[in-house]
C-alpha cells in the first residue's frame, strides 16, 4: 500500500523458538547488551493502566493518533499518515470496509465488467457532493486520474494506476495522457479499460490515489487548493485546521450523501512525532485510539498482561533498510549481501521492538501464502559468509570502507532498530556507521532525491497480491528510491501482469523475488504485527490485514466512559496474544 510512516508496529506474533546455537546466542548477547540497556533507562511514557473516567468527553468527537502527514492532496500523498486523513475526508468509487475482505460502494453505486475482464463501467450516485455543495461527477475522476499520471505532477503513487490501458506509457512520458483509457461518458458514468484482467481492480479504487479531486478548487487555488483554508473534499468530513506538530481537525461535511456513515461531528488527529507522548495522552483518556504507534518501551508489558486495551492482529507489512546502489560501496551486491547476512533478525521482535514481530528474510509477507503464493525463503544470517563476501569485495574486516550513514525518521523504535543494526555491522564486519535522525518530511525528501546511504523504509500492501511489494523495486516506479534496476526482474513483473492464470502469475512473481533476494537492493528486517490501543468506550474496531481503520466505522459508547470493558469486548476485538 503505502510507505509505513512514522509509526512502527507489526504483523503477527512470532512463534519462533529462541533456541540458537551457543555461538549465535553469544553474538546476540553482545549485540543486544547496549541496545537493551539503553531501552531500559528511558522513560516509558506511563505504565499501561486504564485511564480514569471520561464522562466529561463529547462522544460526538473522535480523538485518534497521527504523525505529521506530508500533505493532504490525494494525488500527491504517498505515505500512510496522510492516507489516514484522506480516507476520512475523500471518497473514491469504492470504500474500505470494516475488514480487508469488505469493500463498500462510495461514489459508485455499482459497476459492471466485460466477460474478458478488461472493460469496467462504474455507475455514480446522483447525490454525491463536494463539501461546498458542488456535484461530484464522473469527470472529476477522469481529471484526477490523468492528473496523477501526468509526468509533470510527480505523483509518487502513479504506479497504482498503471493497470489502466495507456497509464504507464503516459506516466513515463512515452504517450499522450489523452490515450489513457478512462472516460466520463456523462456525469454519472465512468468507463475504464485495463491493460490485462485484474479481478481486484474495483477494490483498488478505494485507495486514496484513485479519489476524485475538485477541479474548480484546483483552478481557483492551484497548488494551494489542499490547504485547510481552501480545501474542498467529498468524504464524510472536511479538514478545517492543520496546526503543524499539534493536530488536524476535520469537521462534518454538511453535503455528504450518507449522514449515517458520519458518526462524529468532528475528528481530531493528534500529531506526535514520538510514540510516548501519544501513549501519555491515551492513558489520560485524551485519545480514543492509538493506530499502531504503541511505544516499544511498554508494548511488552501490554502483551505479557494480556491487556484488554491492546488489540493485536496480522498486518500485511514489511520493514526494511534500503541501499542507495548509485553510491559506492552499495553498487556491489556482495557488499549488500554481507550487510544483510550479518544482521541476526530473530532478535528484533522479542528483544528490540518487543512486539512479537517475526524476522523477515524475504520481501513478501507470509500472510500471502494462504492465498497461494509460495515465495523463496531468503538467506539465513551467516556472519562468516558475510565477512568472506566483504573481503571478496575488497574490504577485509571492513578495512577501506568509508563510514556509512543510516537515516531514519524521528521515532524511538526506529532509533532502537538503527542502533541494533549499527552494532551488528560493527561487531560482525568491523564497519563504522553514523545514525541520522530526521523529521518524516525531511526523510521523504532525502529518499526521493537519492541523498542517502542506507535508509529506513517500510511498506504496507495496497492489495492482497505479492505485486504490491515486488513492484516497489521495478524500474521506473516512483517509489523505487534505491536506484536499482534489473531488466530480468522487470520482465517477470510485466509477464506476471499478463499471465492467463493466477497460478502462472504467482509463479512469475516468485521468480522475481528470487532475483530480488540475490541482488538485495534492500534488506528486509521484520514483518509487521498490528498493535493498536483501543479505549473501552470505542466501538467498531475490527481486524484489517492492511491496517486501514476508517473513522466512519467507529462510534463512542458514553456508557463505557467510566473506563470499564463489557465482558465480551476483549475477545470480540481480538485481544492480545
Amino acid at each position: 500500500m503505502r510507505p509505513r510512516a512514522p509509526s512502527s508496529t507489526p504483523d503477527r506474533p512470532s512463534t519462533t523458538t529462541l533456541a540458537w546455537p551457543t555461538r549465535v546466542r553469544r553474538a546476540l548477547g553482545l549485540l543486544l547488551l547496549g541496545t537493551v540497556a539503553l531501552a531500559g533507562c528511558r522513560k516509558t511514557g506511563g505504565d499501561p493502566h486504564p485511564p480514569g473516567p471520561r464522562r466529561d468527553r463529547d462522544p460526538t468527537v473522535f480523538h485518534r493518533s497521527l504523525s505529521e502527514p506530508e500533505n493532504l492532496d490525494p494525488g500527491l500523498a504517498g505515505e500512510s499518515e496522510g492516507g489516514k486523513v484522506i480516507n476520512d475526508t475523500f471518497e473514491g468509487l469504492y470504500v474500505y470496509g470494516r475488514d480487508h475482505t469488505a469493500f463498500v460502494p462510495g461514489v459508485a453505486t455499482h459497476h459492471t465488467v466485460s466477460p474478458d475482464g478488461l472493460d469496467y463501467v462504474f455507475h455514480l450516485r446522483a447525490d454525491a457532493r463536494w463539501s461546498d455543495g458542488t456535484p461530484v461527477v464522473a469527470g472529476d475522476f477522469e481529471f484526477a486520474w490523468r492528473r496523477v499520471l501526468e509526468p509533470k505532477t510527480g505523483a509518487r503513487y502513479a504506479s497504482i494506476l498503471w493497470p489502466i490501458q495507456g497509464a504507464r506509457a503516459c506516466n513515463a512520458g512515452e504517450a499522450p495522457c489523452a490515450d489513457v483509457a478512462v472516460h466520463a461518458v456523462d456525469d454519472h458514468t465512468l468507463t475504464v479499460r485495463l491493460e490485462s484482467p485484474l479481478p481486484i481492480f474495483a477494490d483498488l479504487t478505494a485507495f486514496y490515489t484513485y479519489a476524485p479531486v475538485p477541479r474548480h478548487a484546483l483552478a481557483k487555488f492551484g497548488d494551494r487548493w489542499a490547504r485547510p483554508e481552501n480545501l474542498v473534499s467529498n468524504g464524510p468530513w472536511v479538514v478545517r485546521q492543520w496546526q503543524s506538530q499539534q493536530r488536524i481537525v476535520a469537521e462534518a461535511n454538511p453535503h455528504y450523501h450518507s449522514p449515517a456513515d458520519r458518526p462524529f461531528t468532528r475528528i481530531e488527529y493528534h500529531i506526535t512525532q514520538e510514540n510516548e507522548p501519544a501513549h501519555a495522552m491515551y492513558l489520560a483518556g485524551d485519545l480514543d485510539f492509538i493506530d499502531g504507534a504503541v511505544p516499544a518501551t511498554v508494548l511488552s508489558r501490554y502483551r505479557l498482561e494480556h491487556h484488554p486495551h491492546l488489540v493485536s492482529g496480522p498486518y500485511l507489512g514489511v520493514y526494511f533498510y534500503q541501499f542507495n546502489v548509485r553510491r559506492k560501496p552499495f553498487d556491489d551486491k556482495r557488499v549488500r549481501q554481507a550487510l544483510a547476512l550479518s544482521i541476526h533478525r530473530d532478535a528484533l521482535g522479542p528483544y528490540v521492538i518487543k512486539g512479537g514481530q517475526p524476522p523477515a528474510r524475504a520481501l513478501v509477507p507470509p500472510g500471502l501464502k494462504a492465498l497461494g503464493y509460495q515465495g523463496p525463503e531468503g538467506m539465513a544470517e551467516d556472519s562468516t559468509r558475510a565477512r568472506a563476501l566483504l573481503a571478496e569485495a575488497g574490504y577485509p574486516e571492513g578495512k577501506g570502507l568509508r563510514r556509512i550513514a543510516i537515516t531514519y525518521n524521528t521515532l524511538d523504535t526506529h532509533r532502537l532498530i538503527a542502533e541494533f543494526v549499527q552494532q551488528a555491522w560493527r561487531t560482525n564486519l568491523g564497519i563504522d556507521t553514523e545514525l541520522e535522525n530526521l523529521e518524516w518530511k525531511v526523510l521523504l525528501s532525502r529518499q526521493q532525491t537519492g541523498d542517502f546511504d542506507v535508509t529506513r523504509w517500510a511498506w504496507i500492501g495496497d492489495y492482497l497480491d505479492p505485486l504490491t511489494f515486488l513492484e516497489l523495486f521495478e524500474g521506473g516506479n516512483p517509489n523505487n528510491n534505491s536506484g536499482w534496476q534489473s531488466a530480468a526482474y522487470d520482465d517477470l513483473l510485466r509477464r506476471a501482469r499478463r499471465a492467463p492464470t493466477r497460478q502462472e502469475r504467482l509463479d512469475l512473481l516468485a521468480q522475481a523475488e528470487v532475483i530480488f533476494l540475490d541482488e538485495l537492493p534492500a534488506v528486509p528486517l521484520y514483518f509487521y504485527v498490528k498493535q493498536d490501543l483501543v479505549q473501552p468506550w470505542l466501538k467498531g474496531h475490527g481486524a484489517h490485514l492492511q491496517g486501514i481503520h476508517l473513522s466512519r466505522w467507529f462510534s463512542i459508547d458514553p456508557a463505557r466512559m467510566d473506563g470499564s470493558f463489557a465482558p465480551a469486548a476483549a475477545p470480540a476485538s481480538g485481544g492480545a496474544p
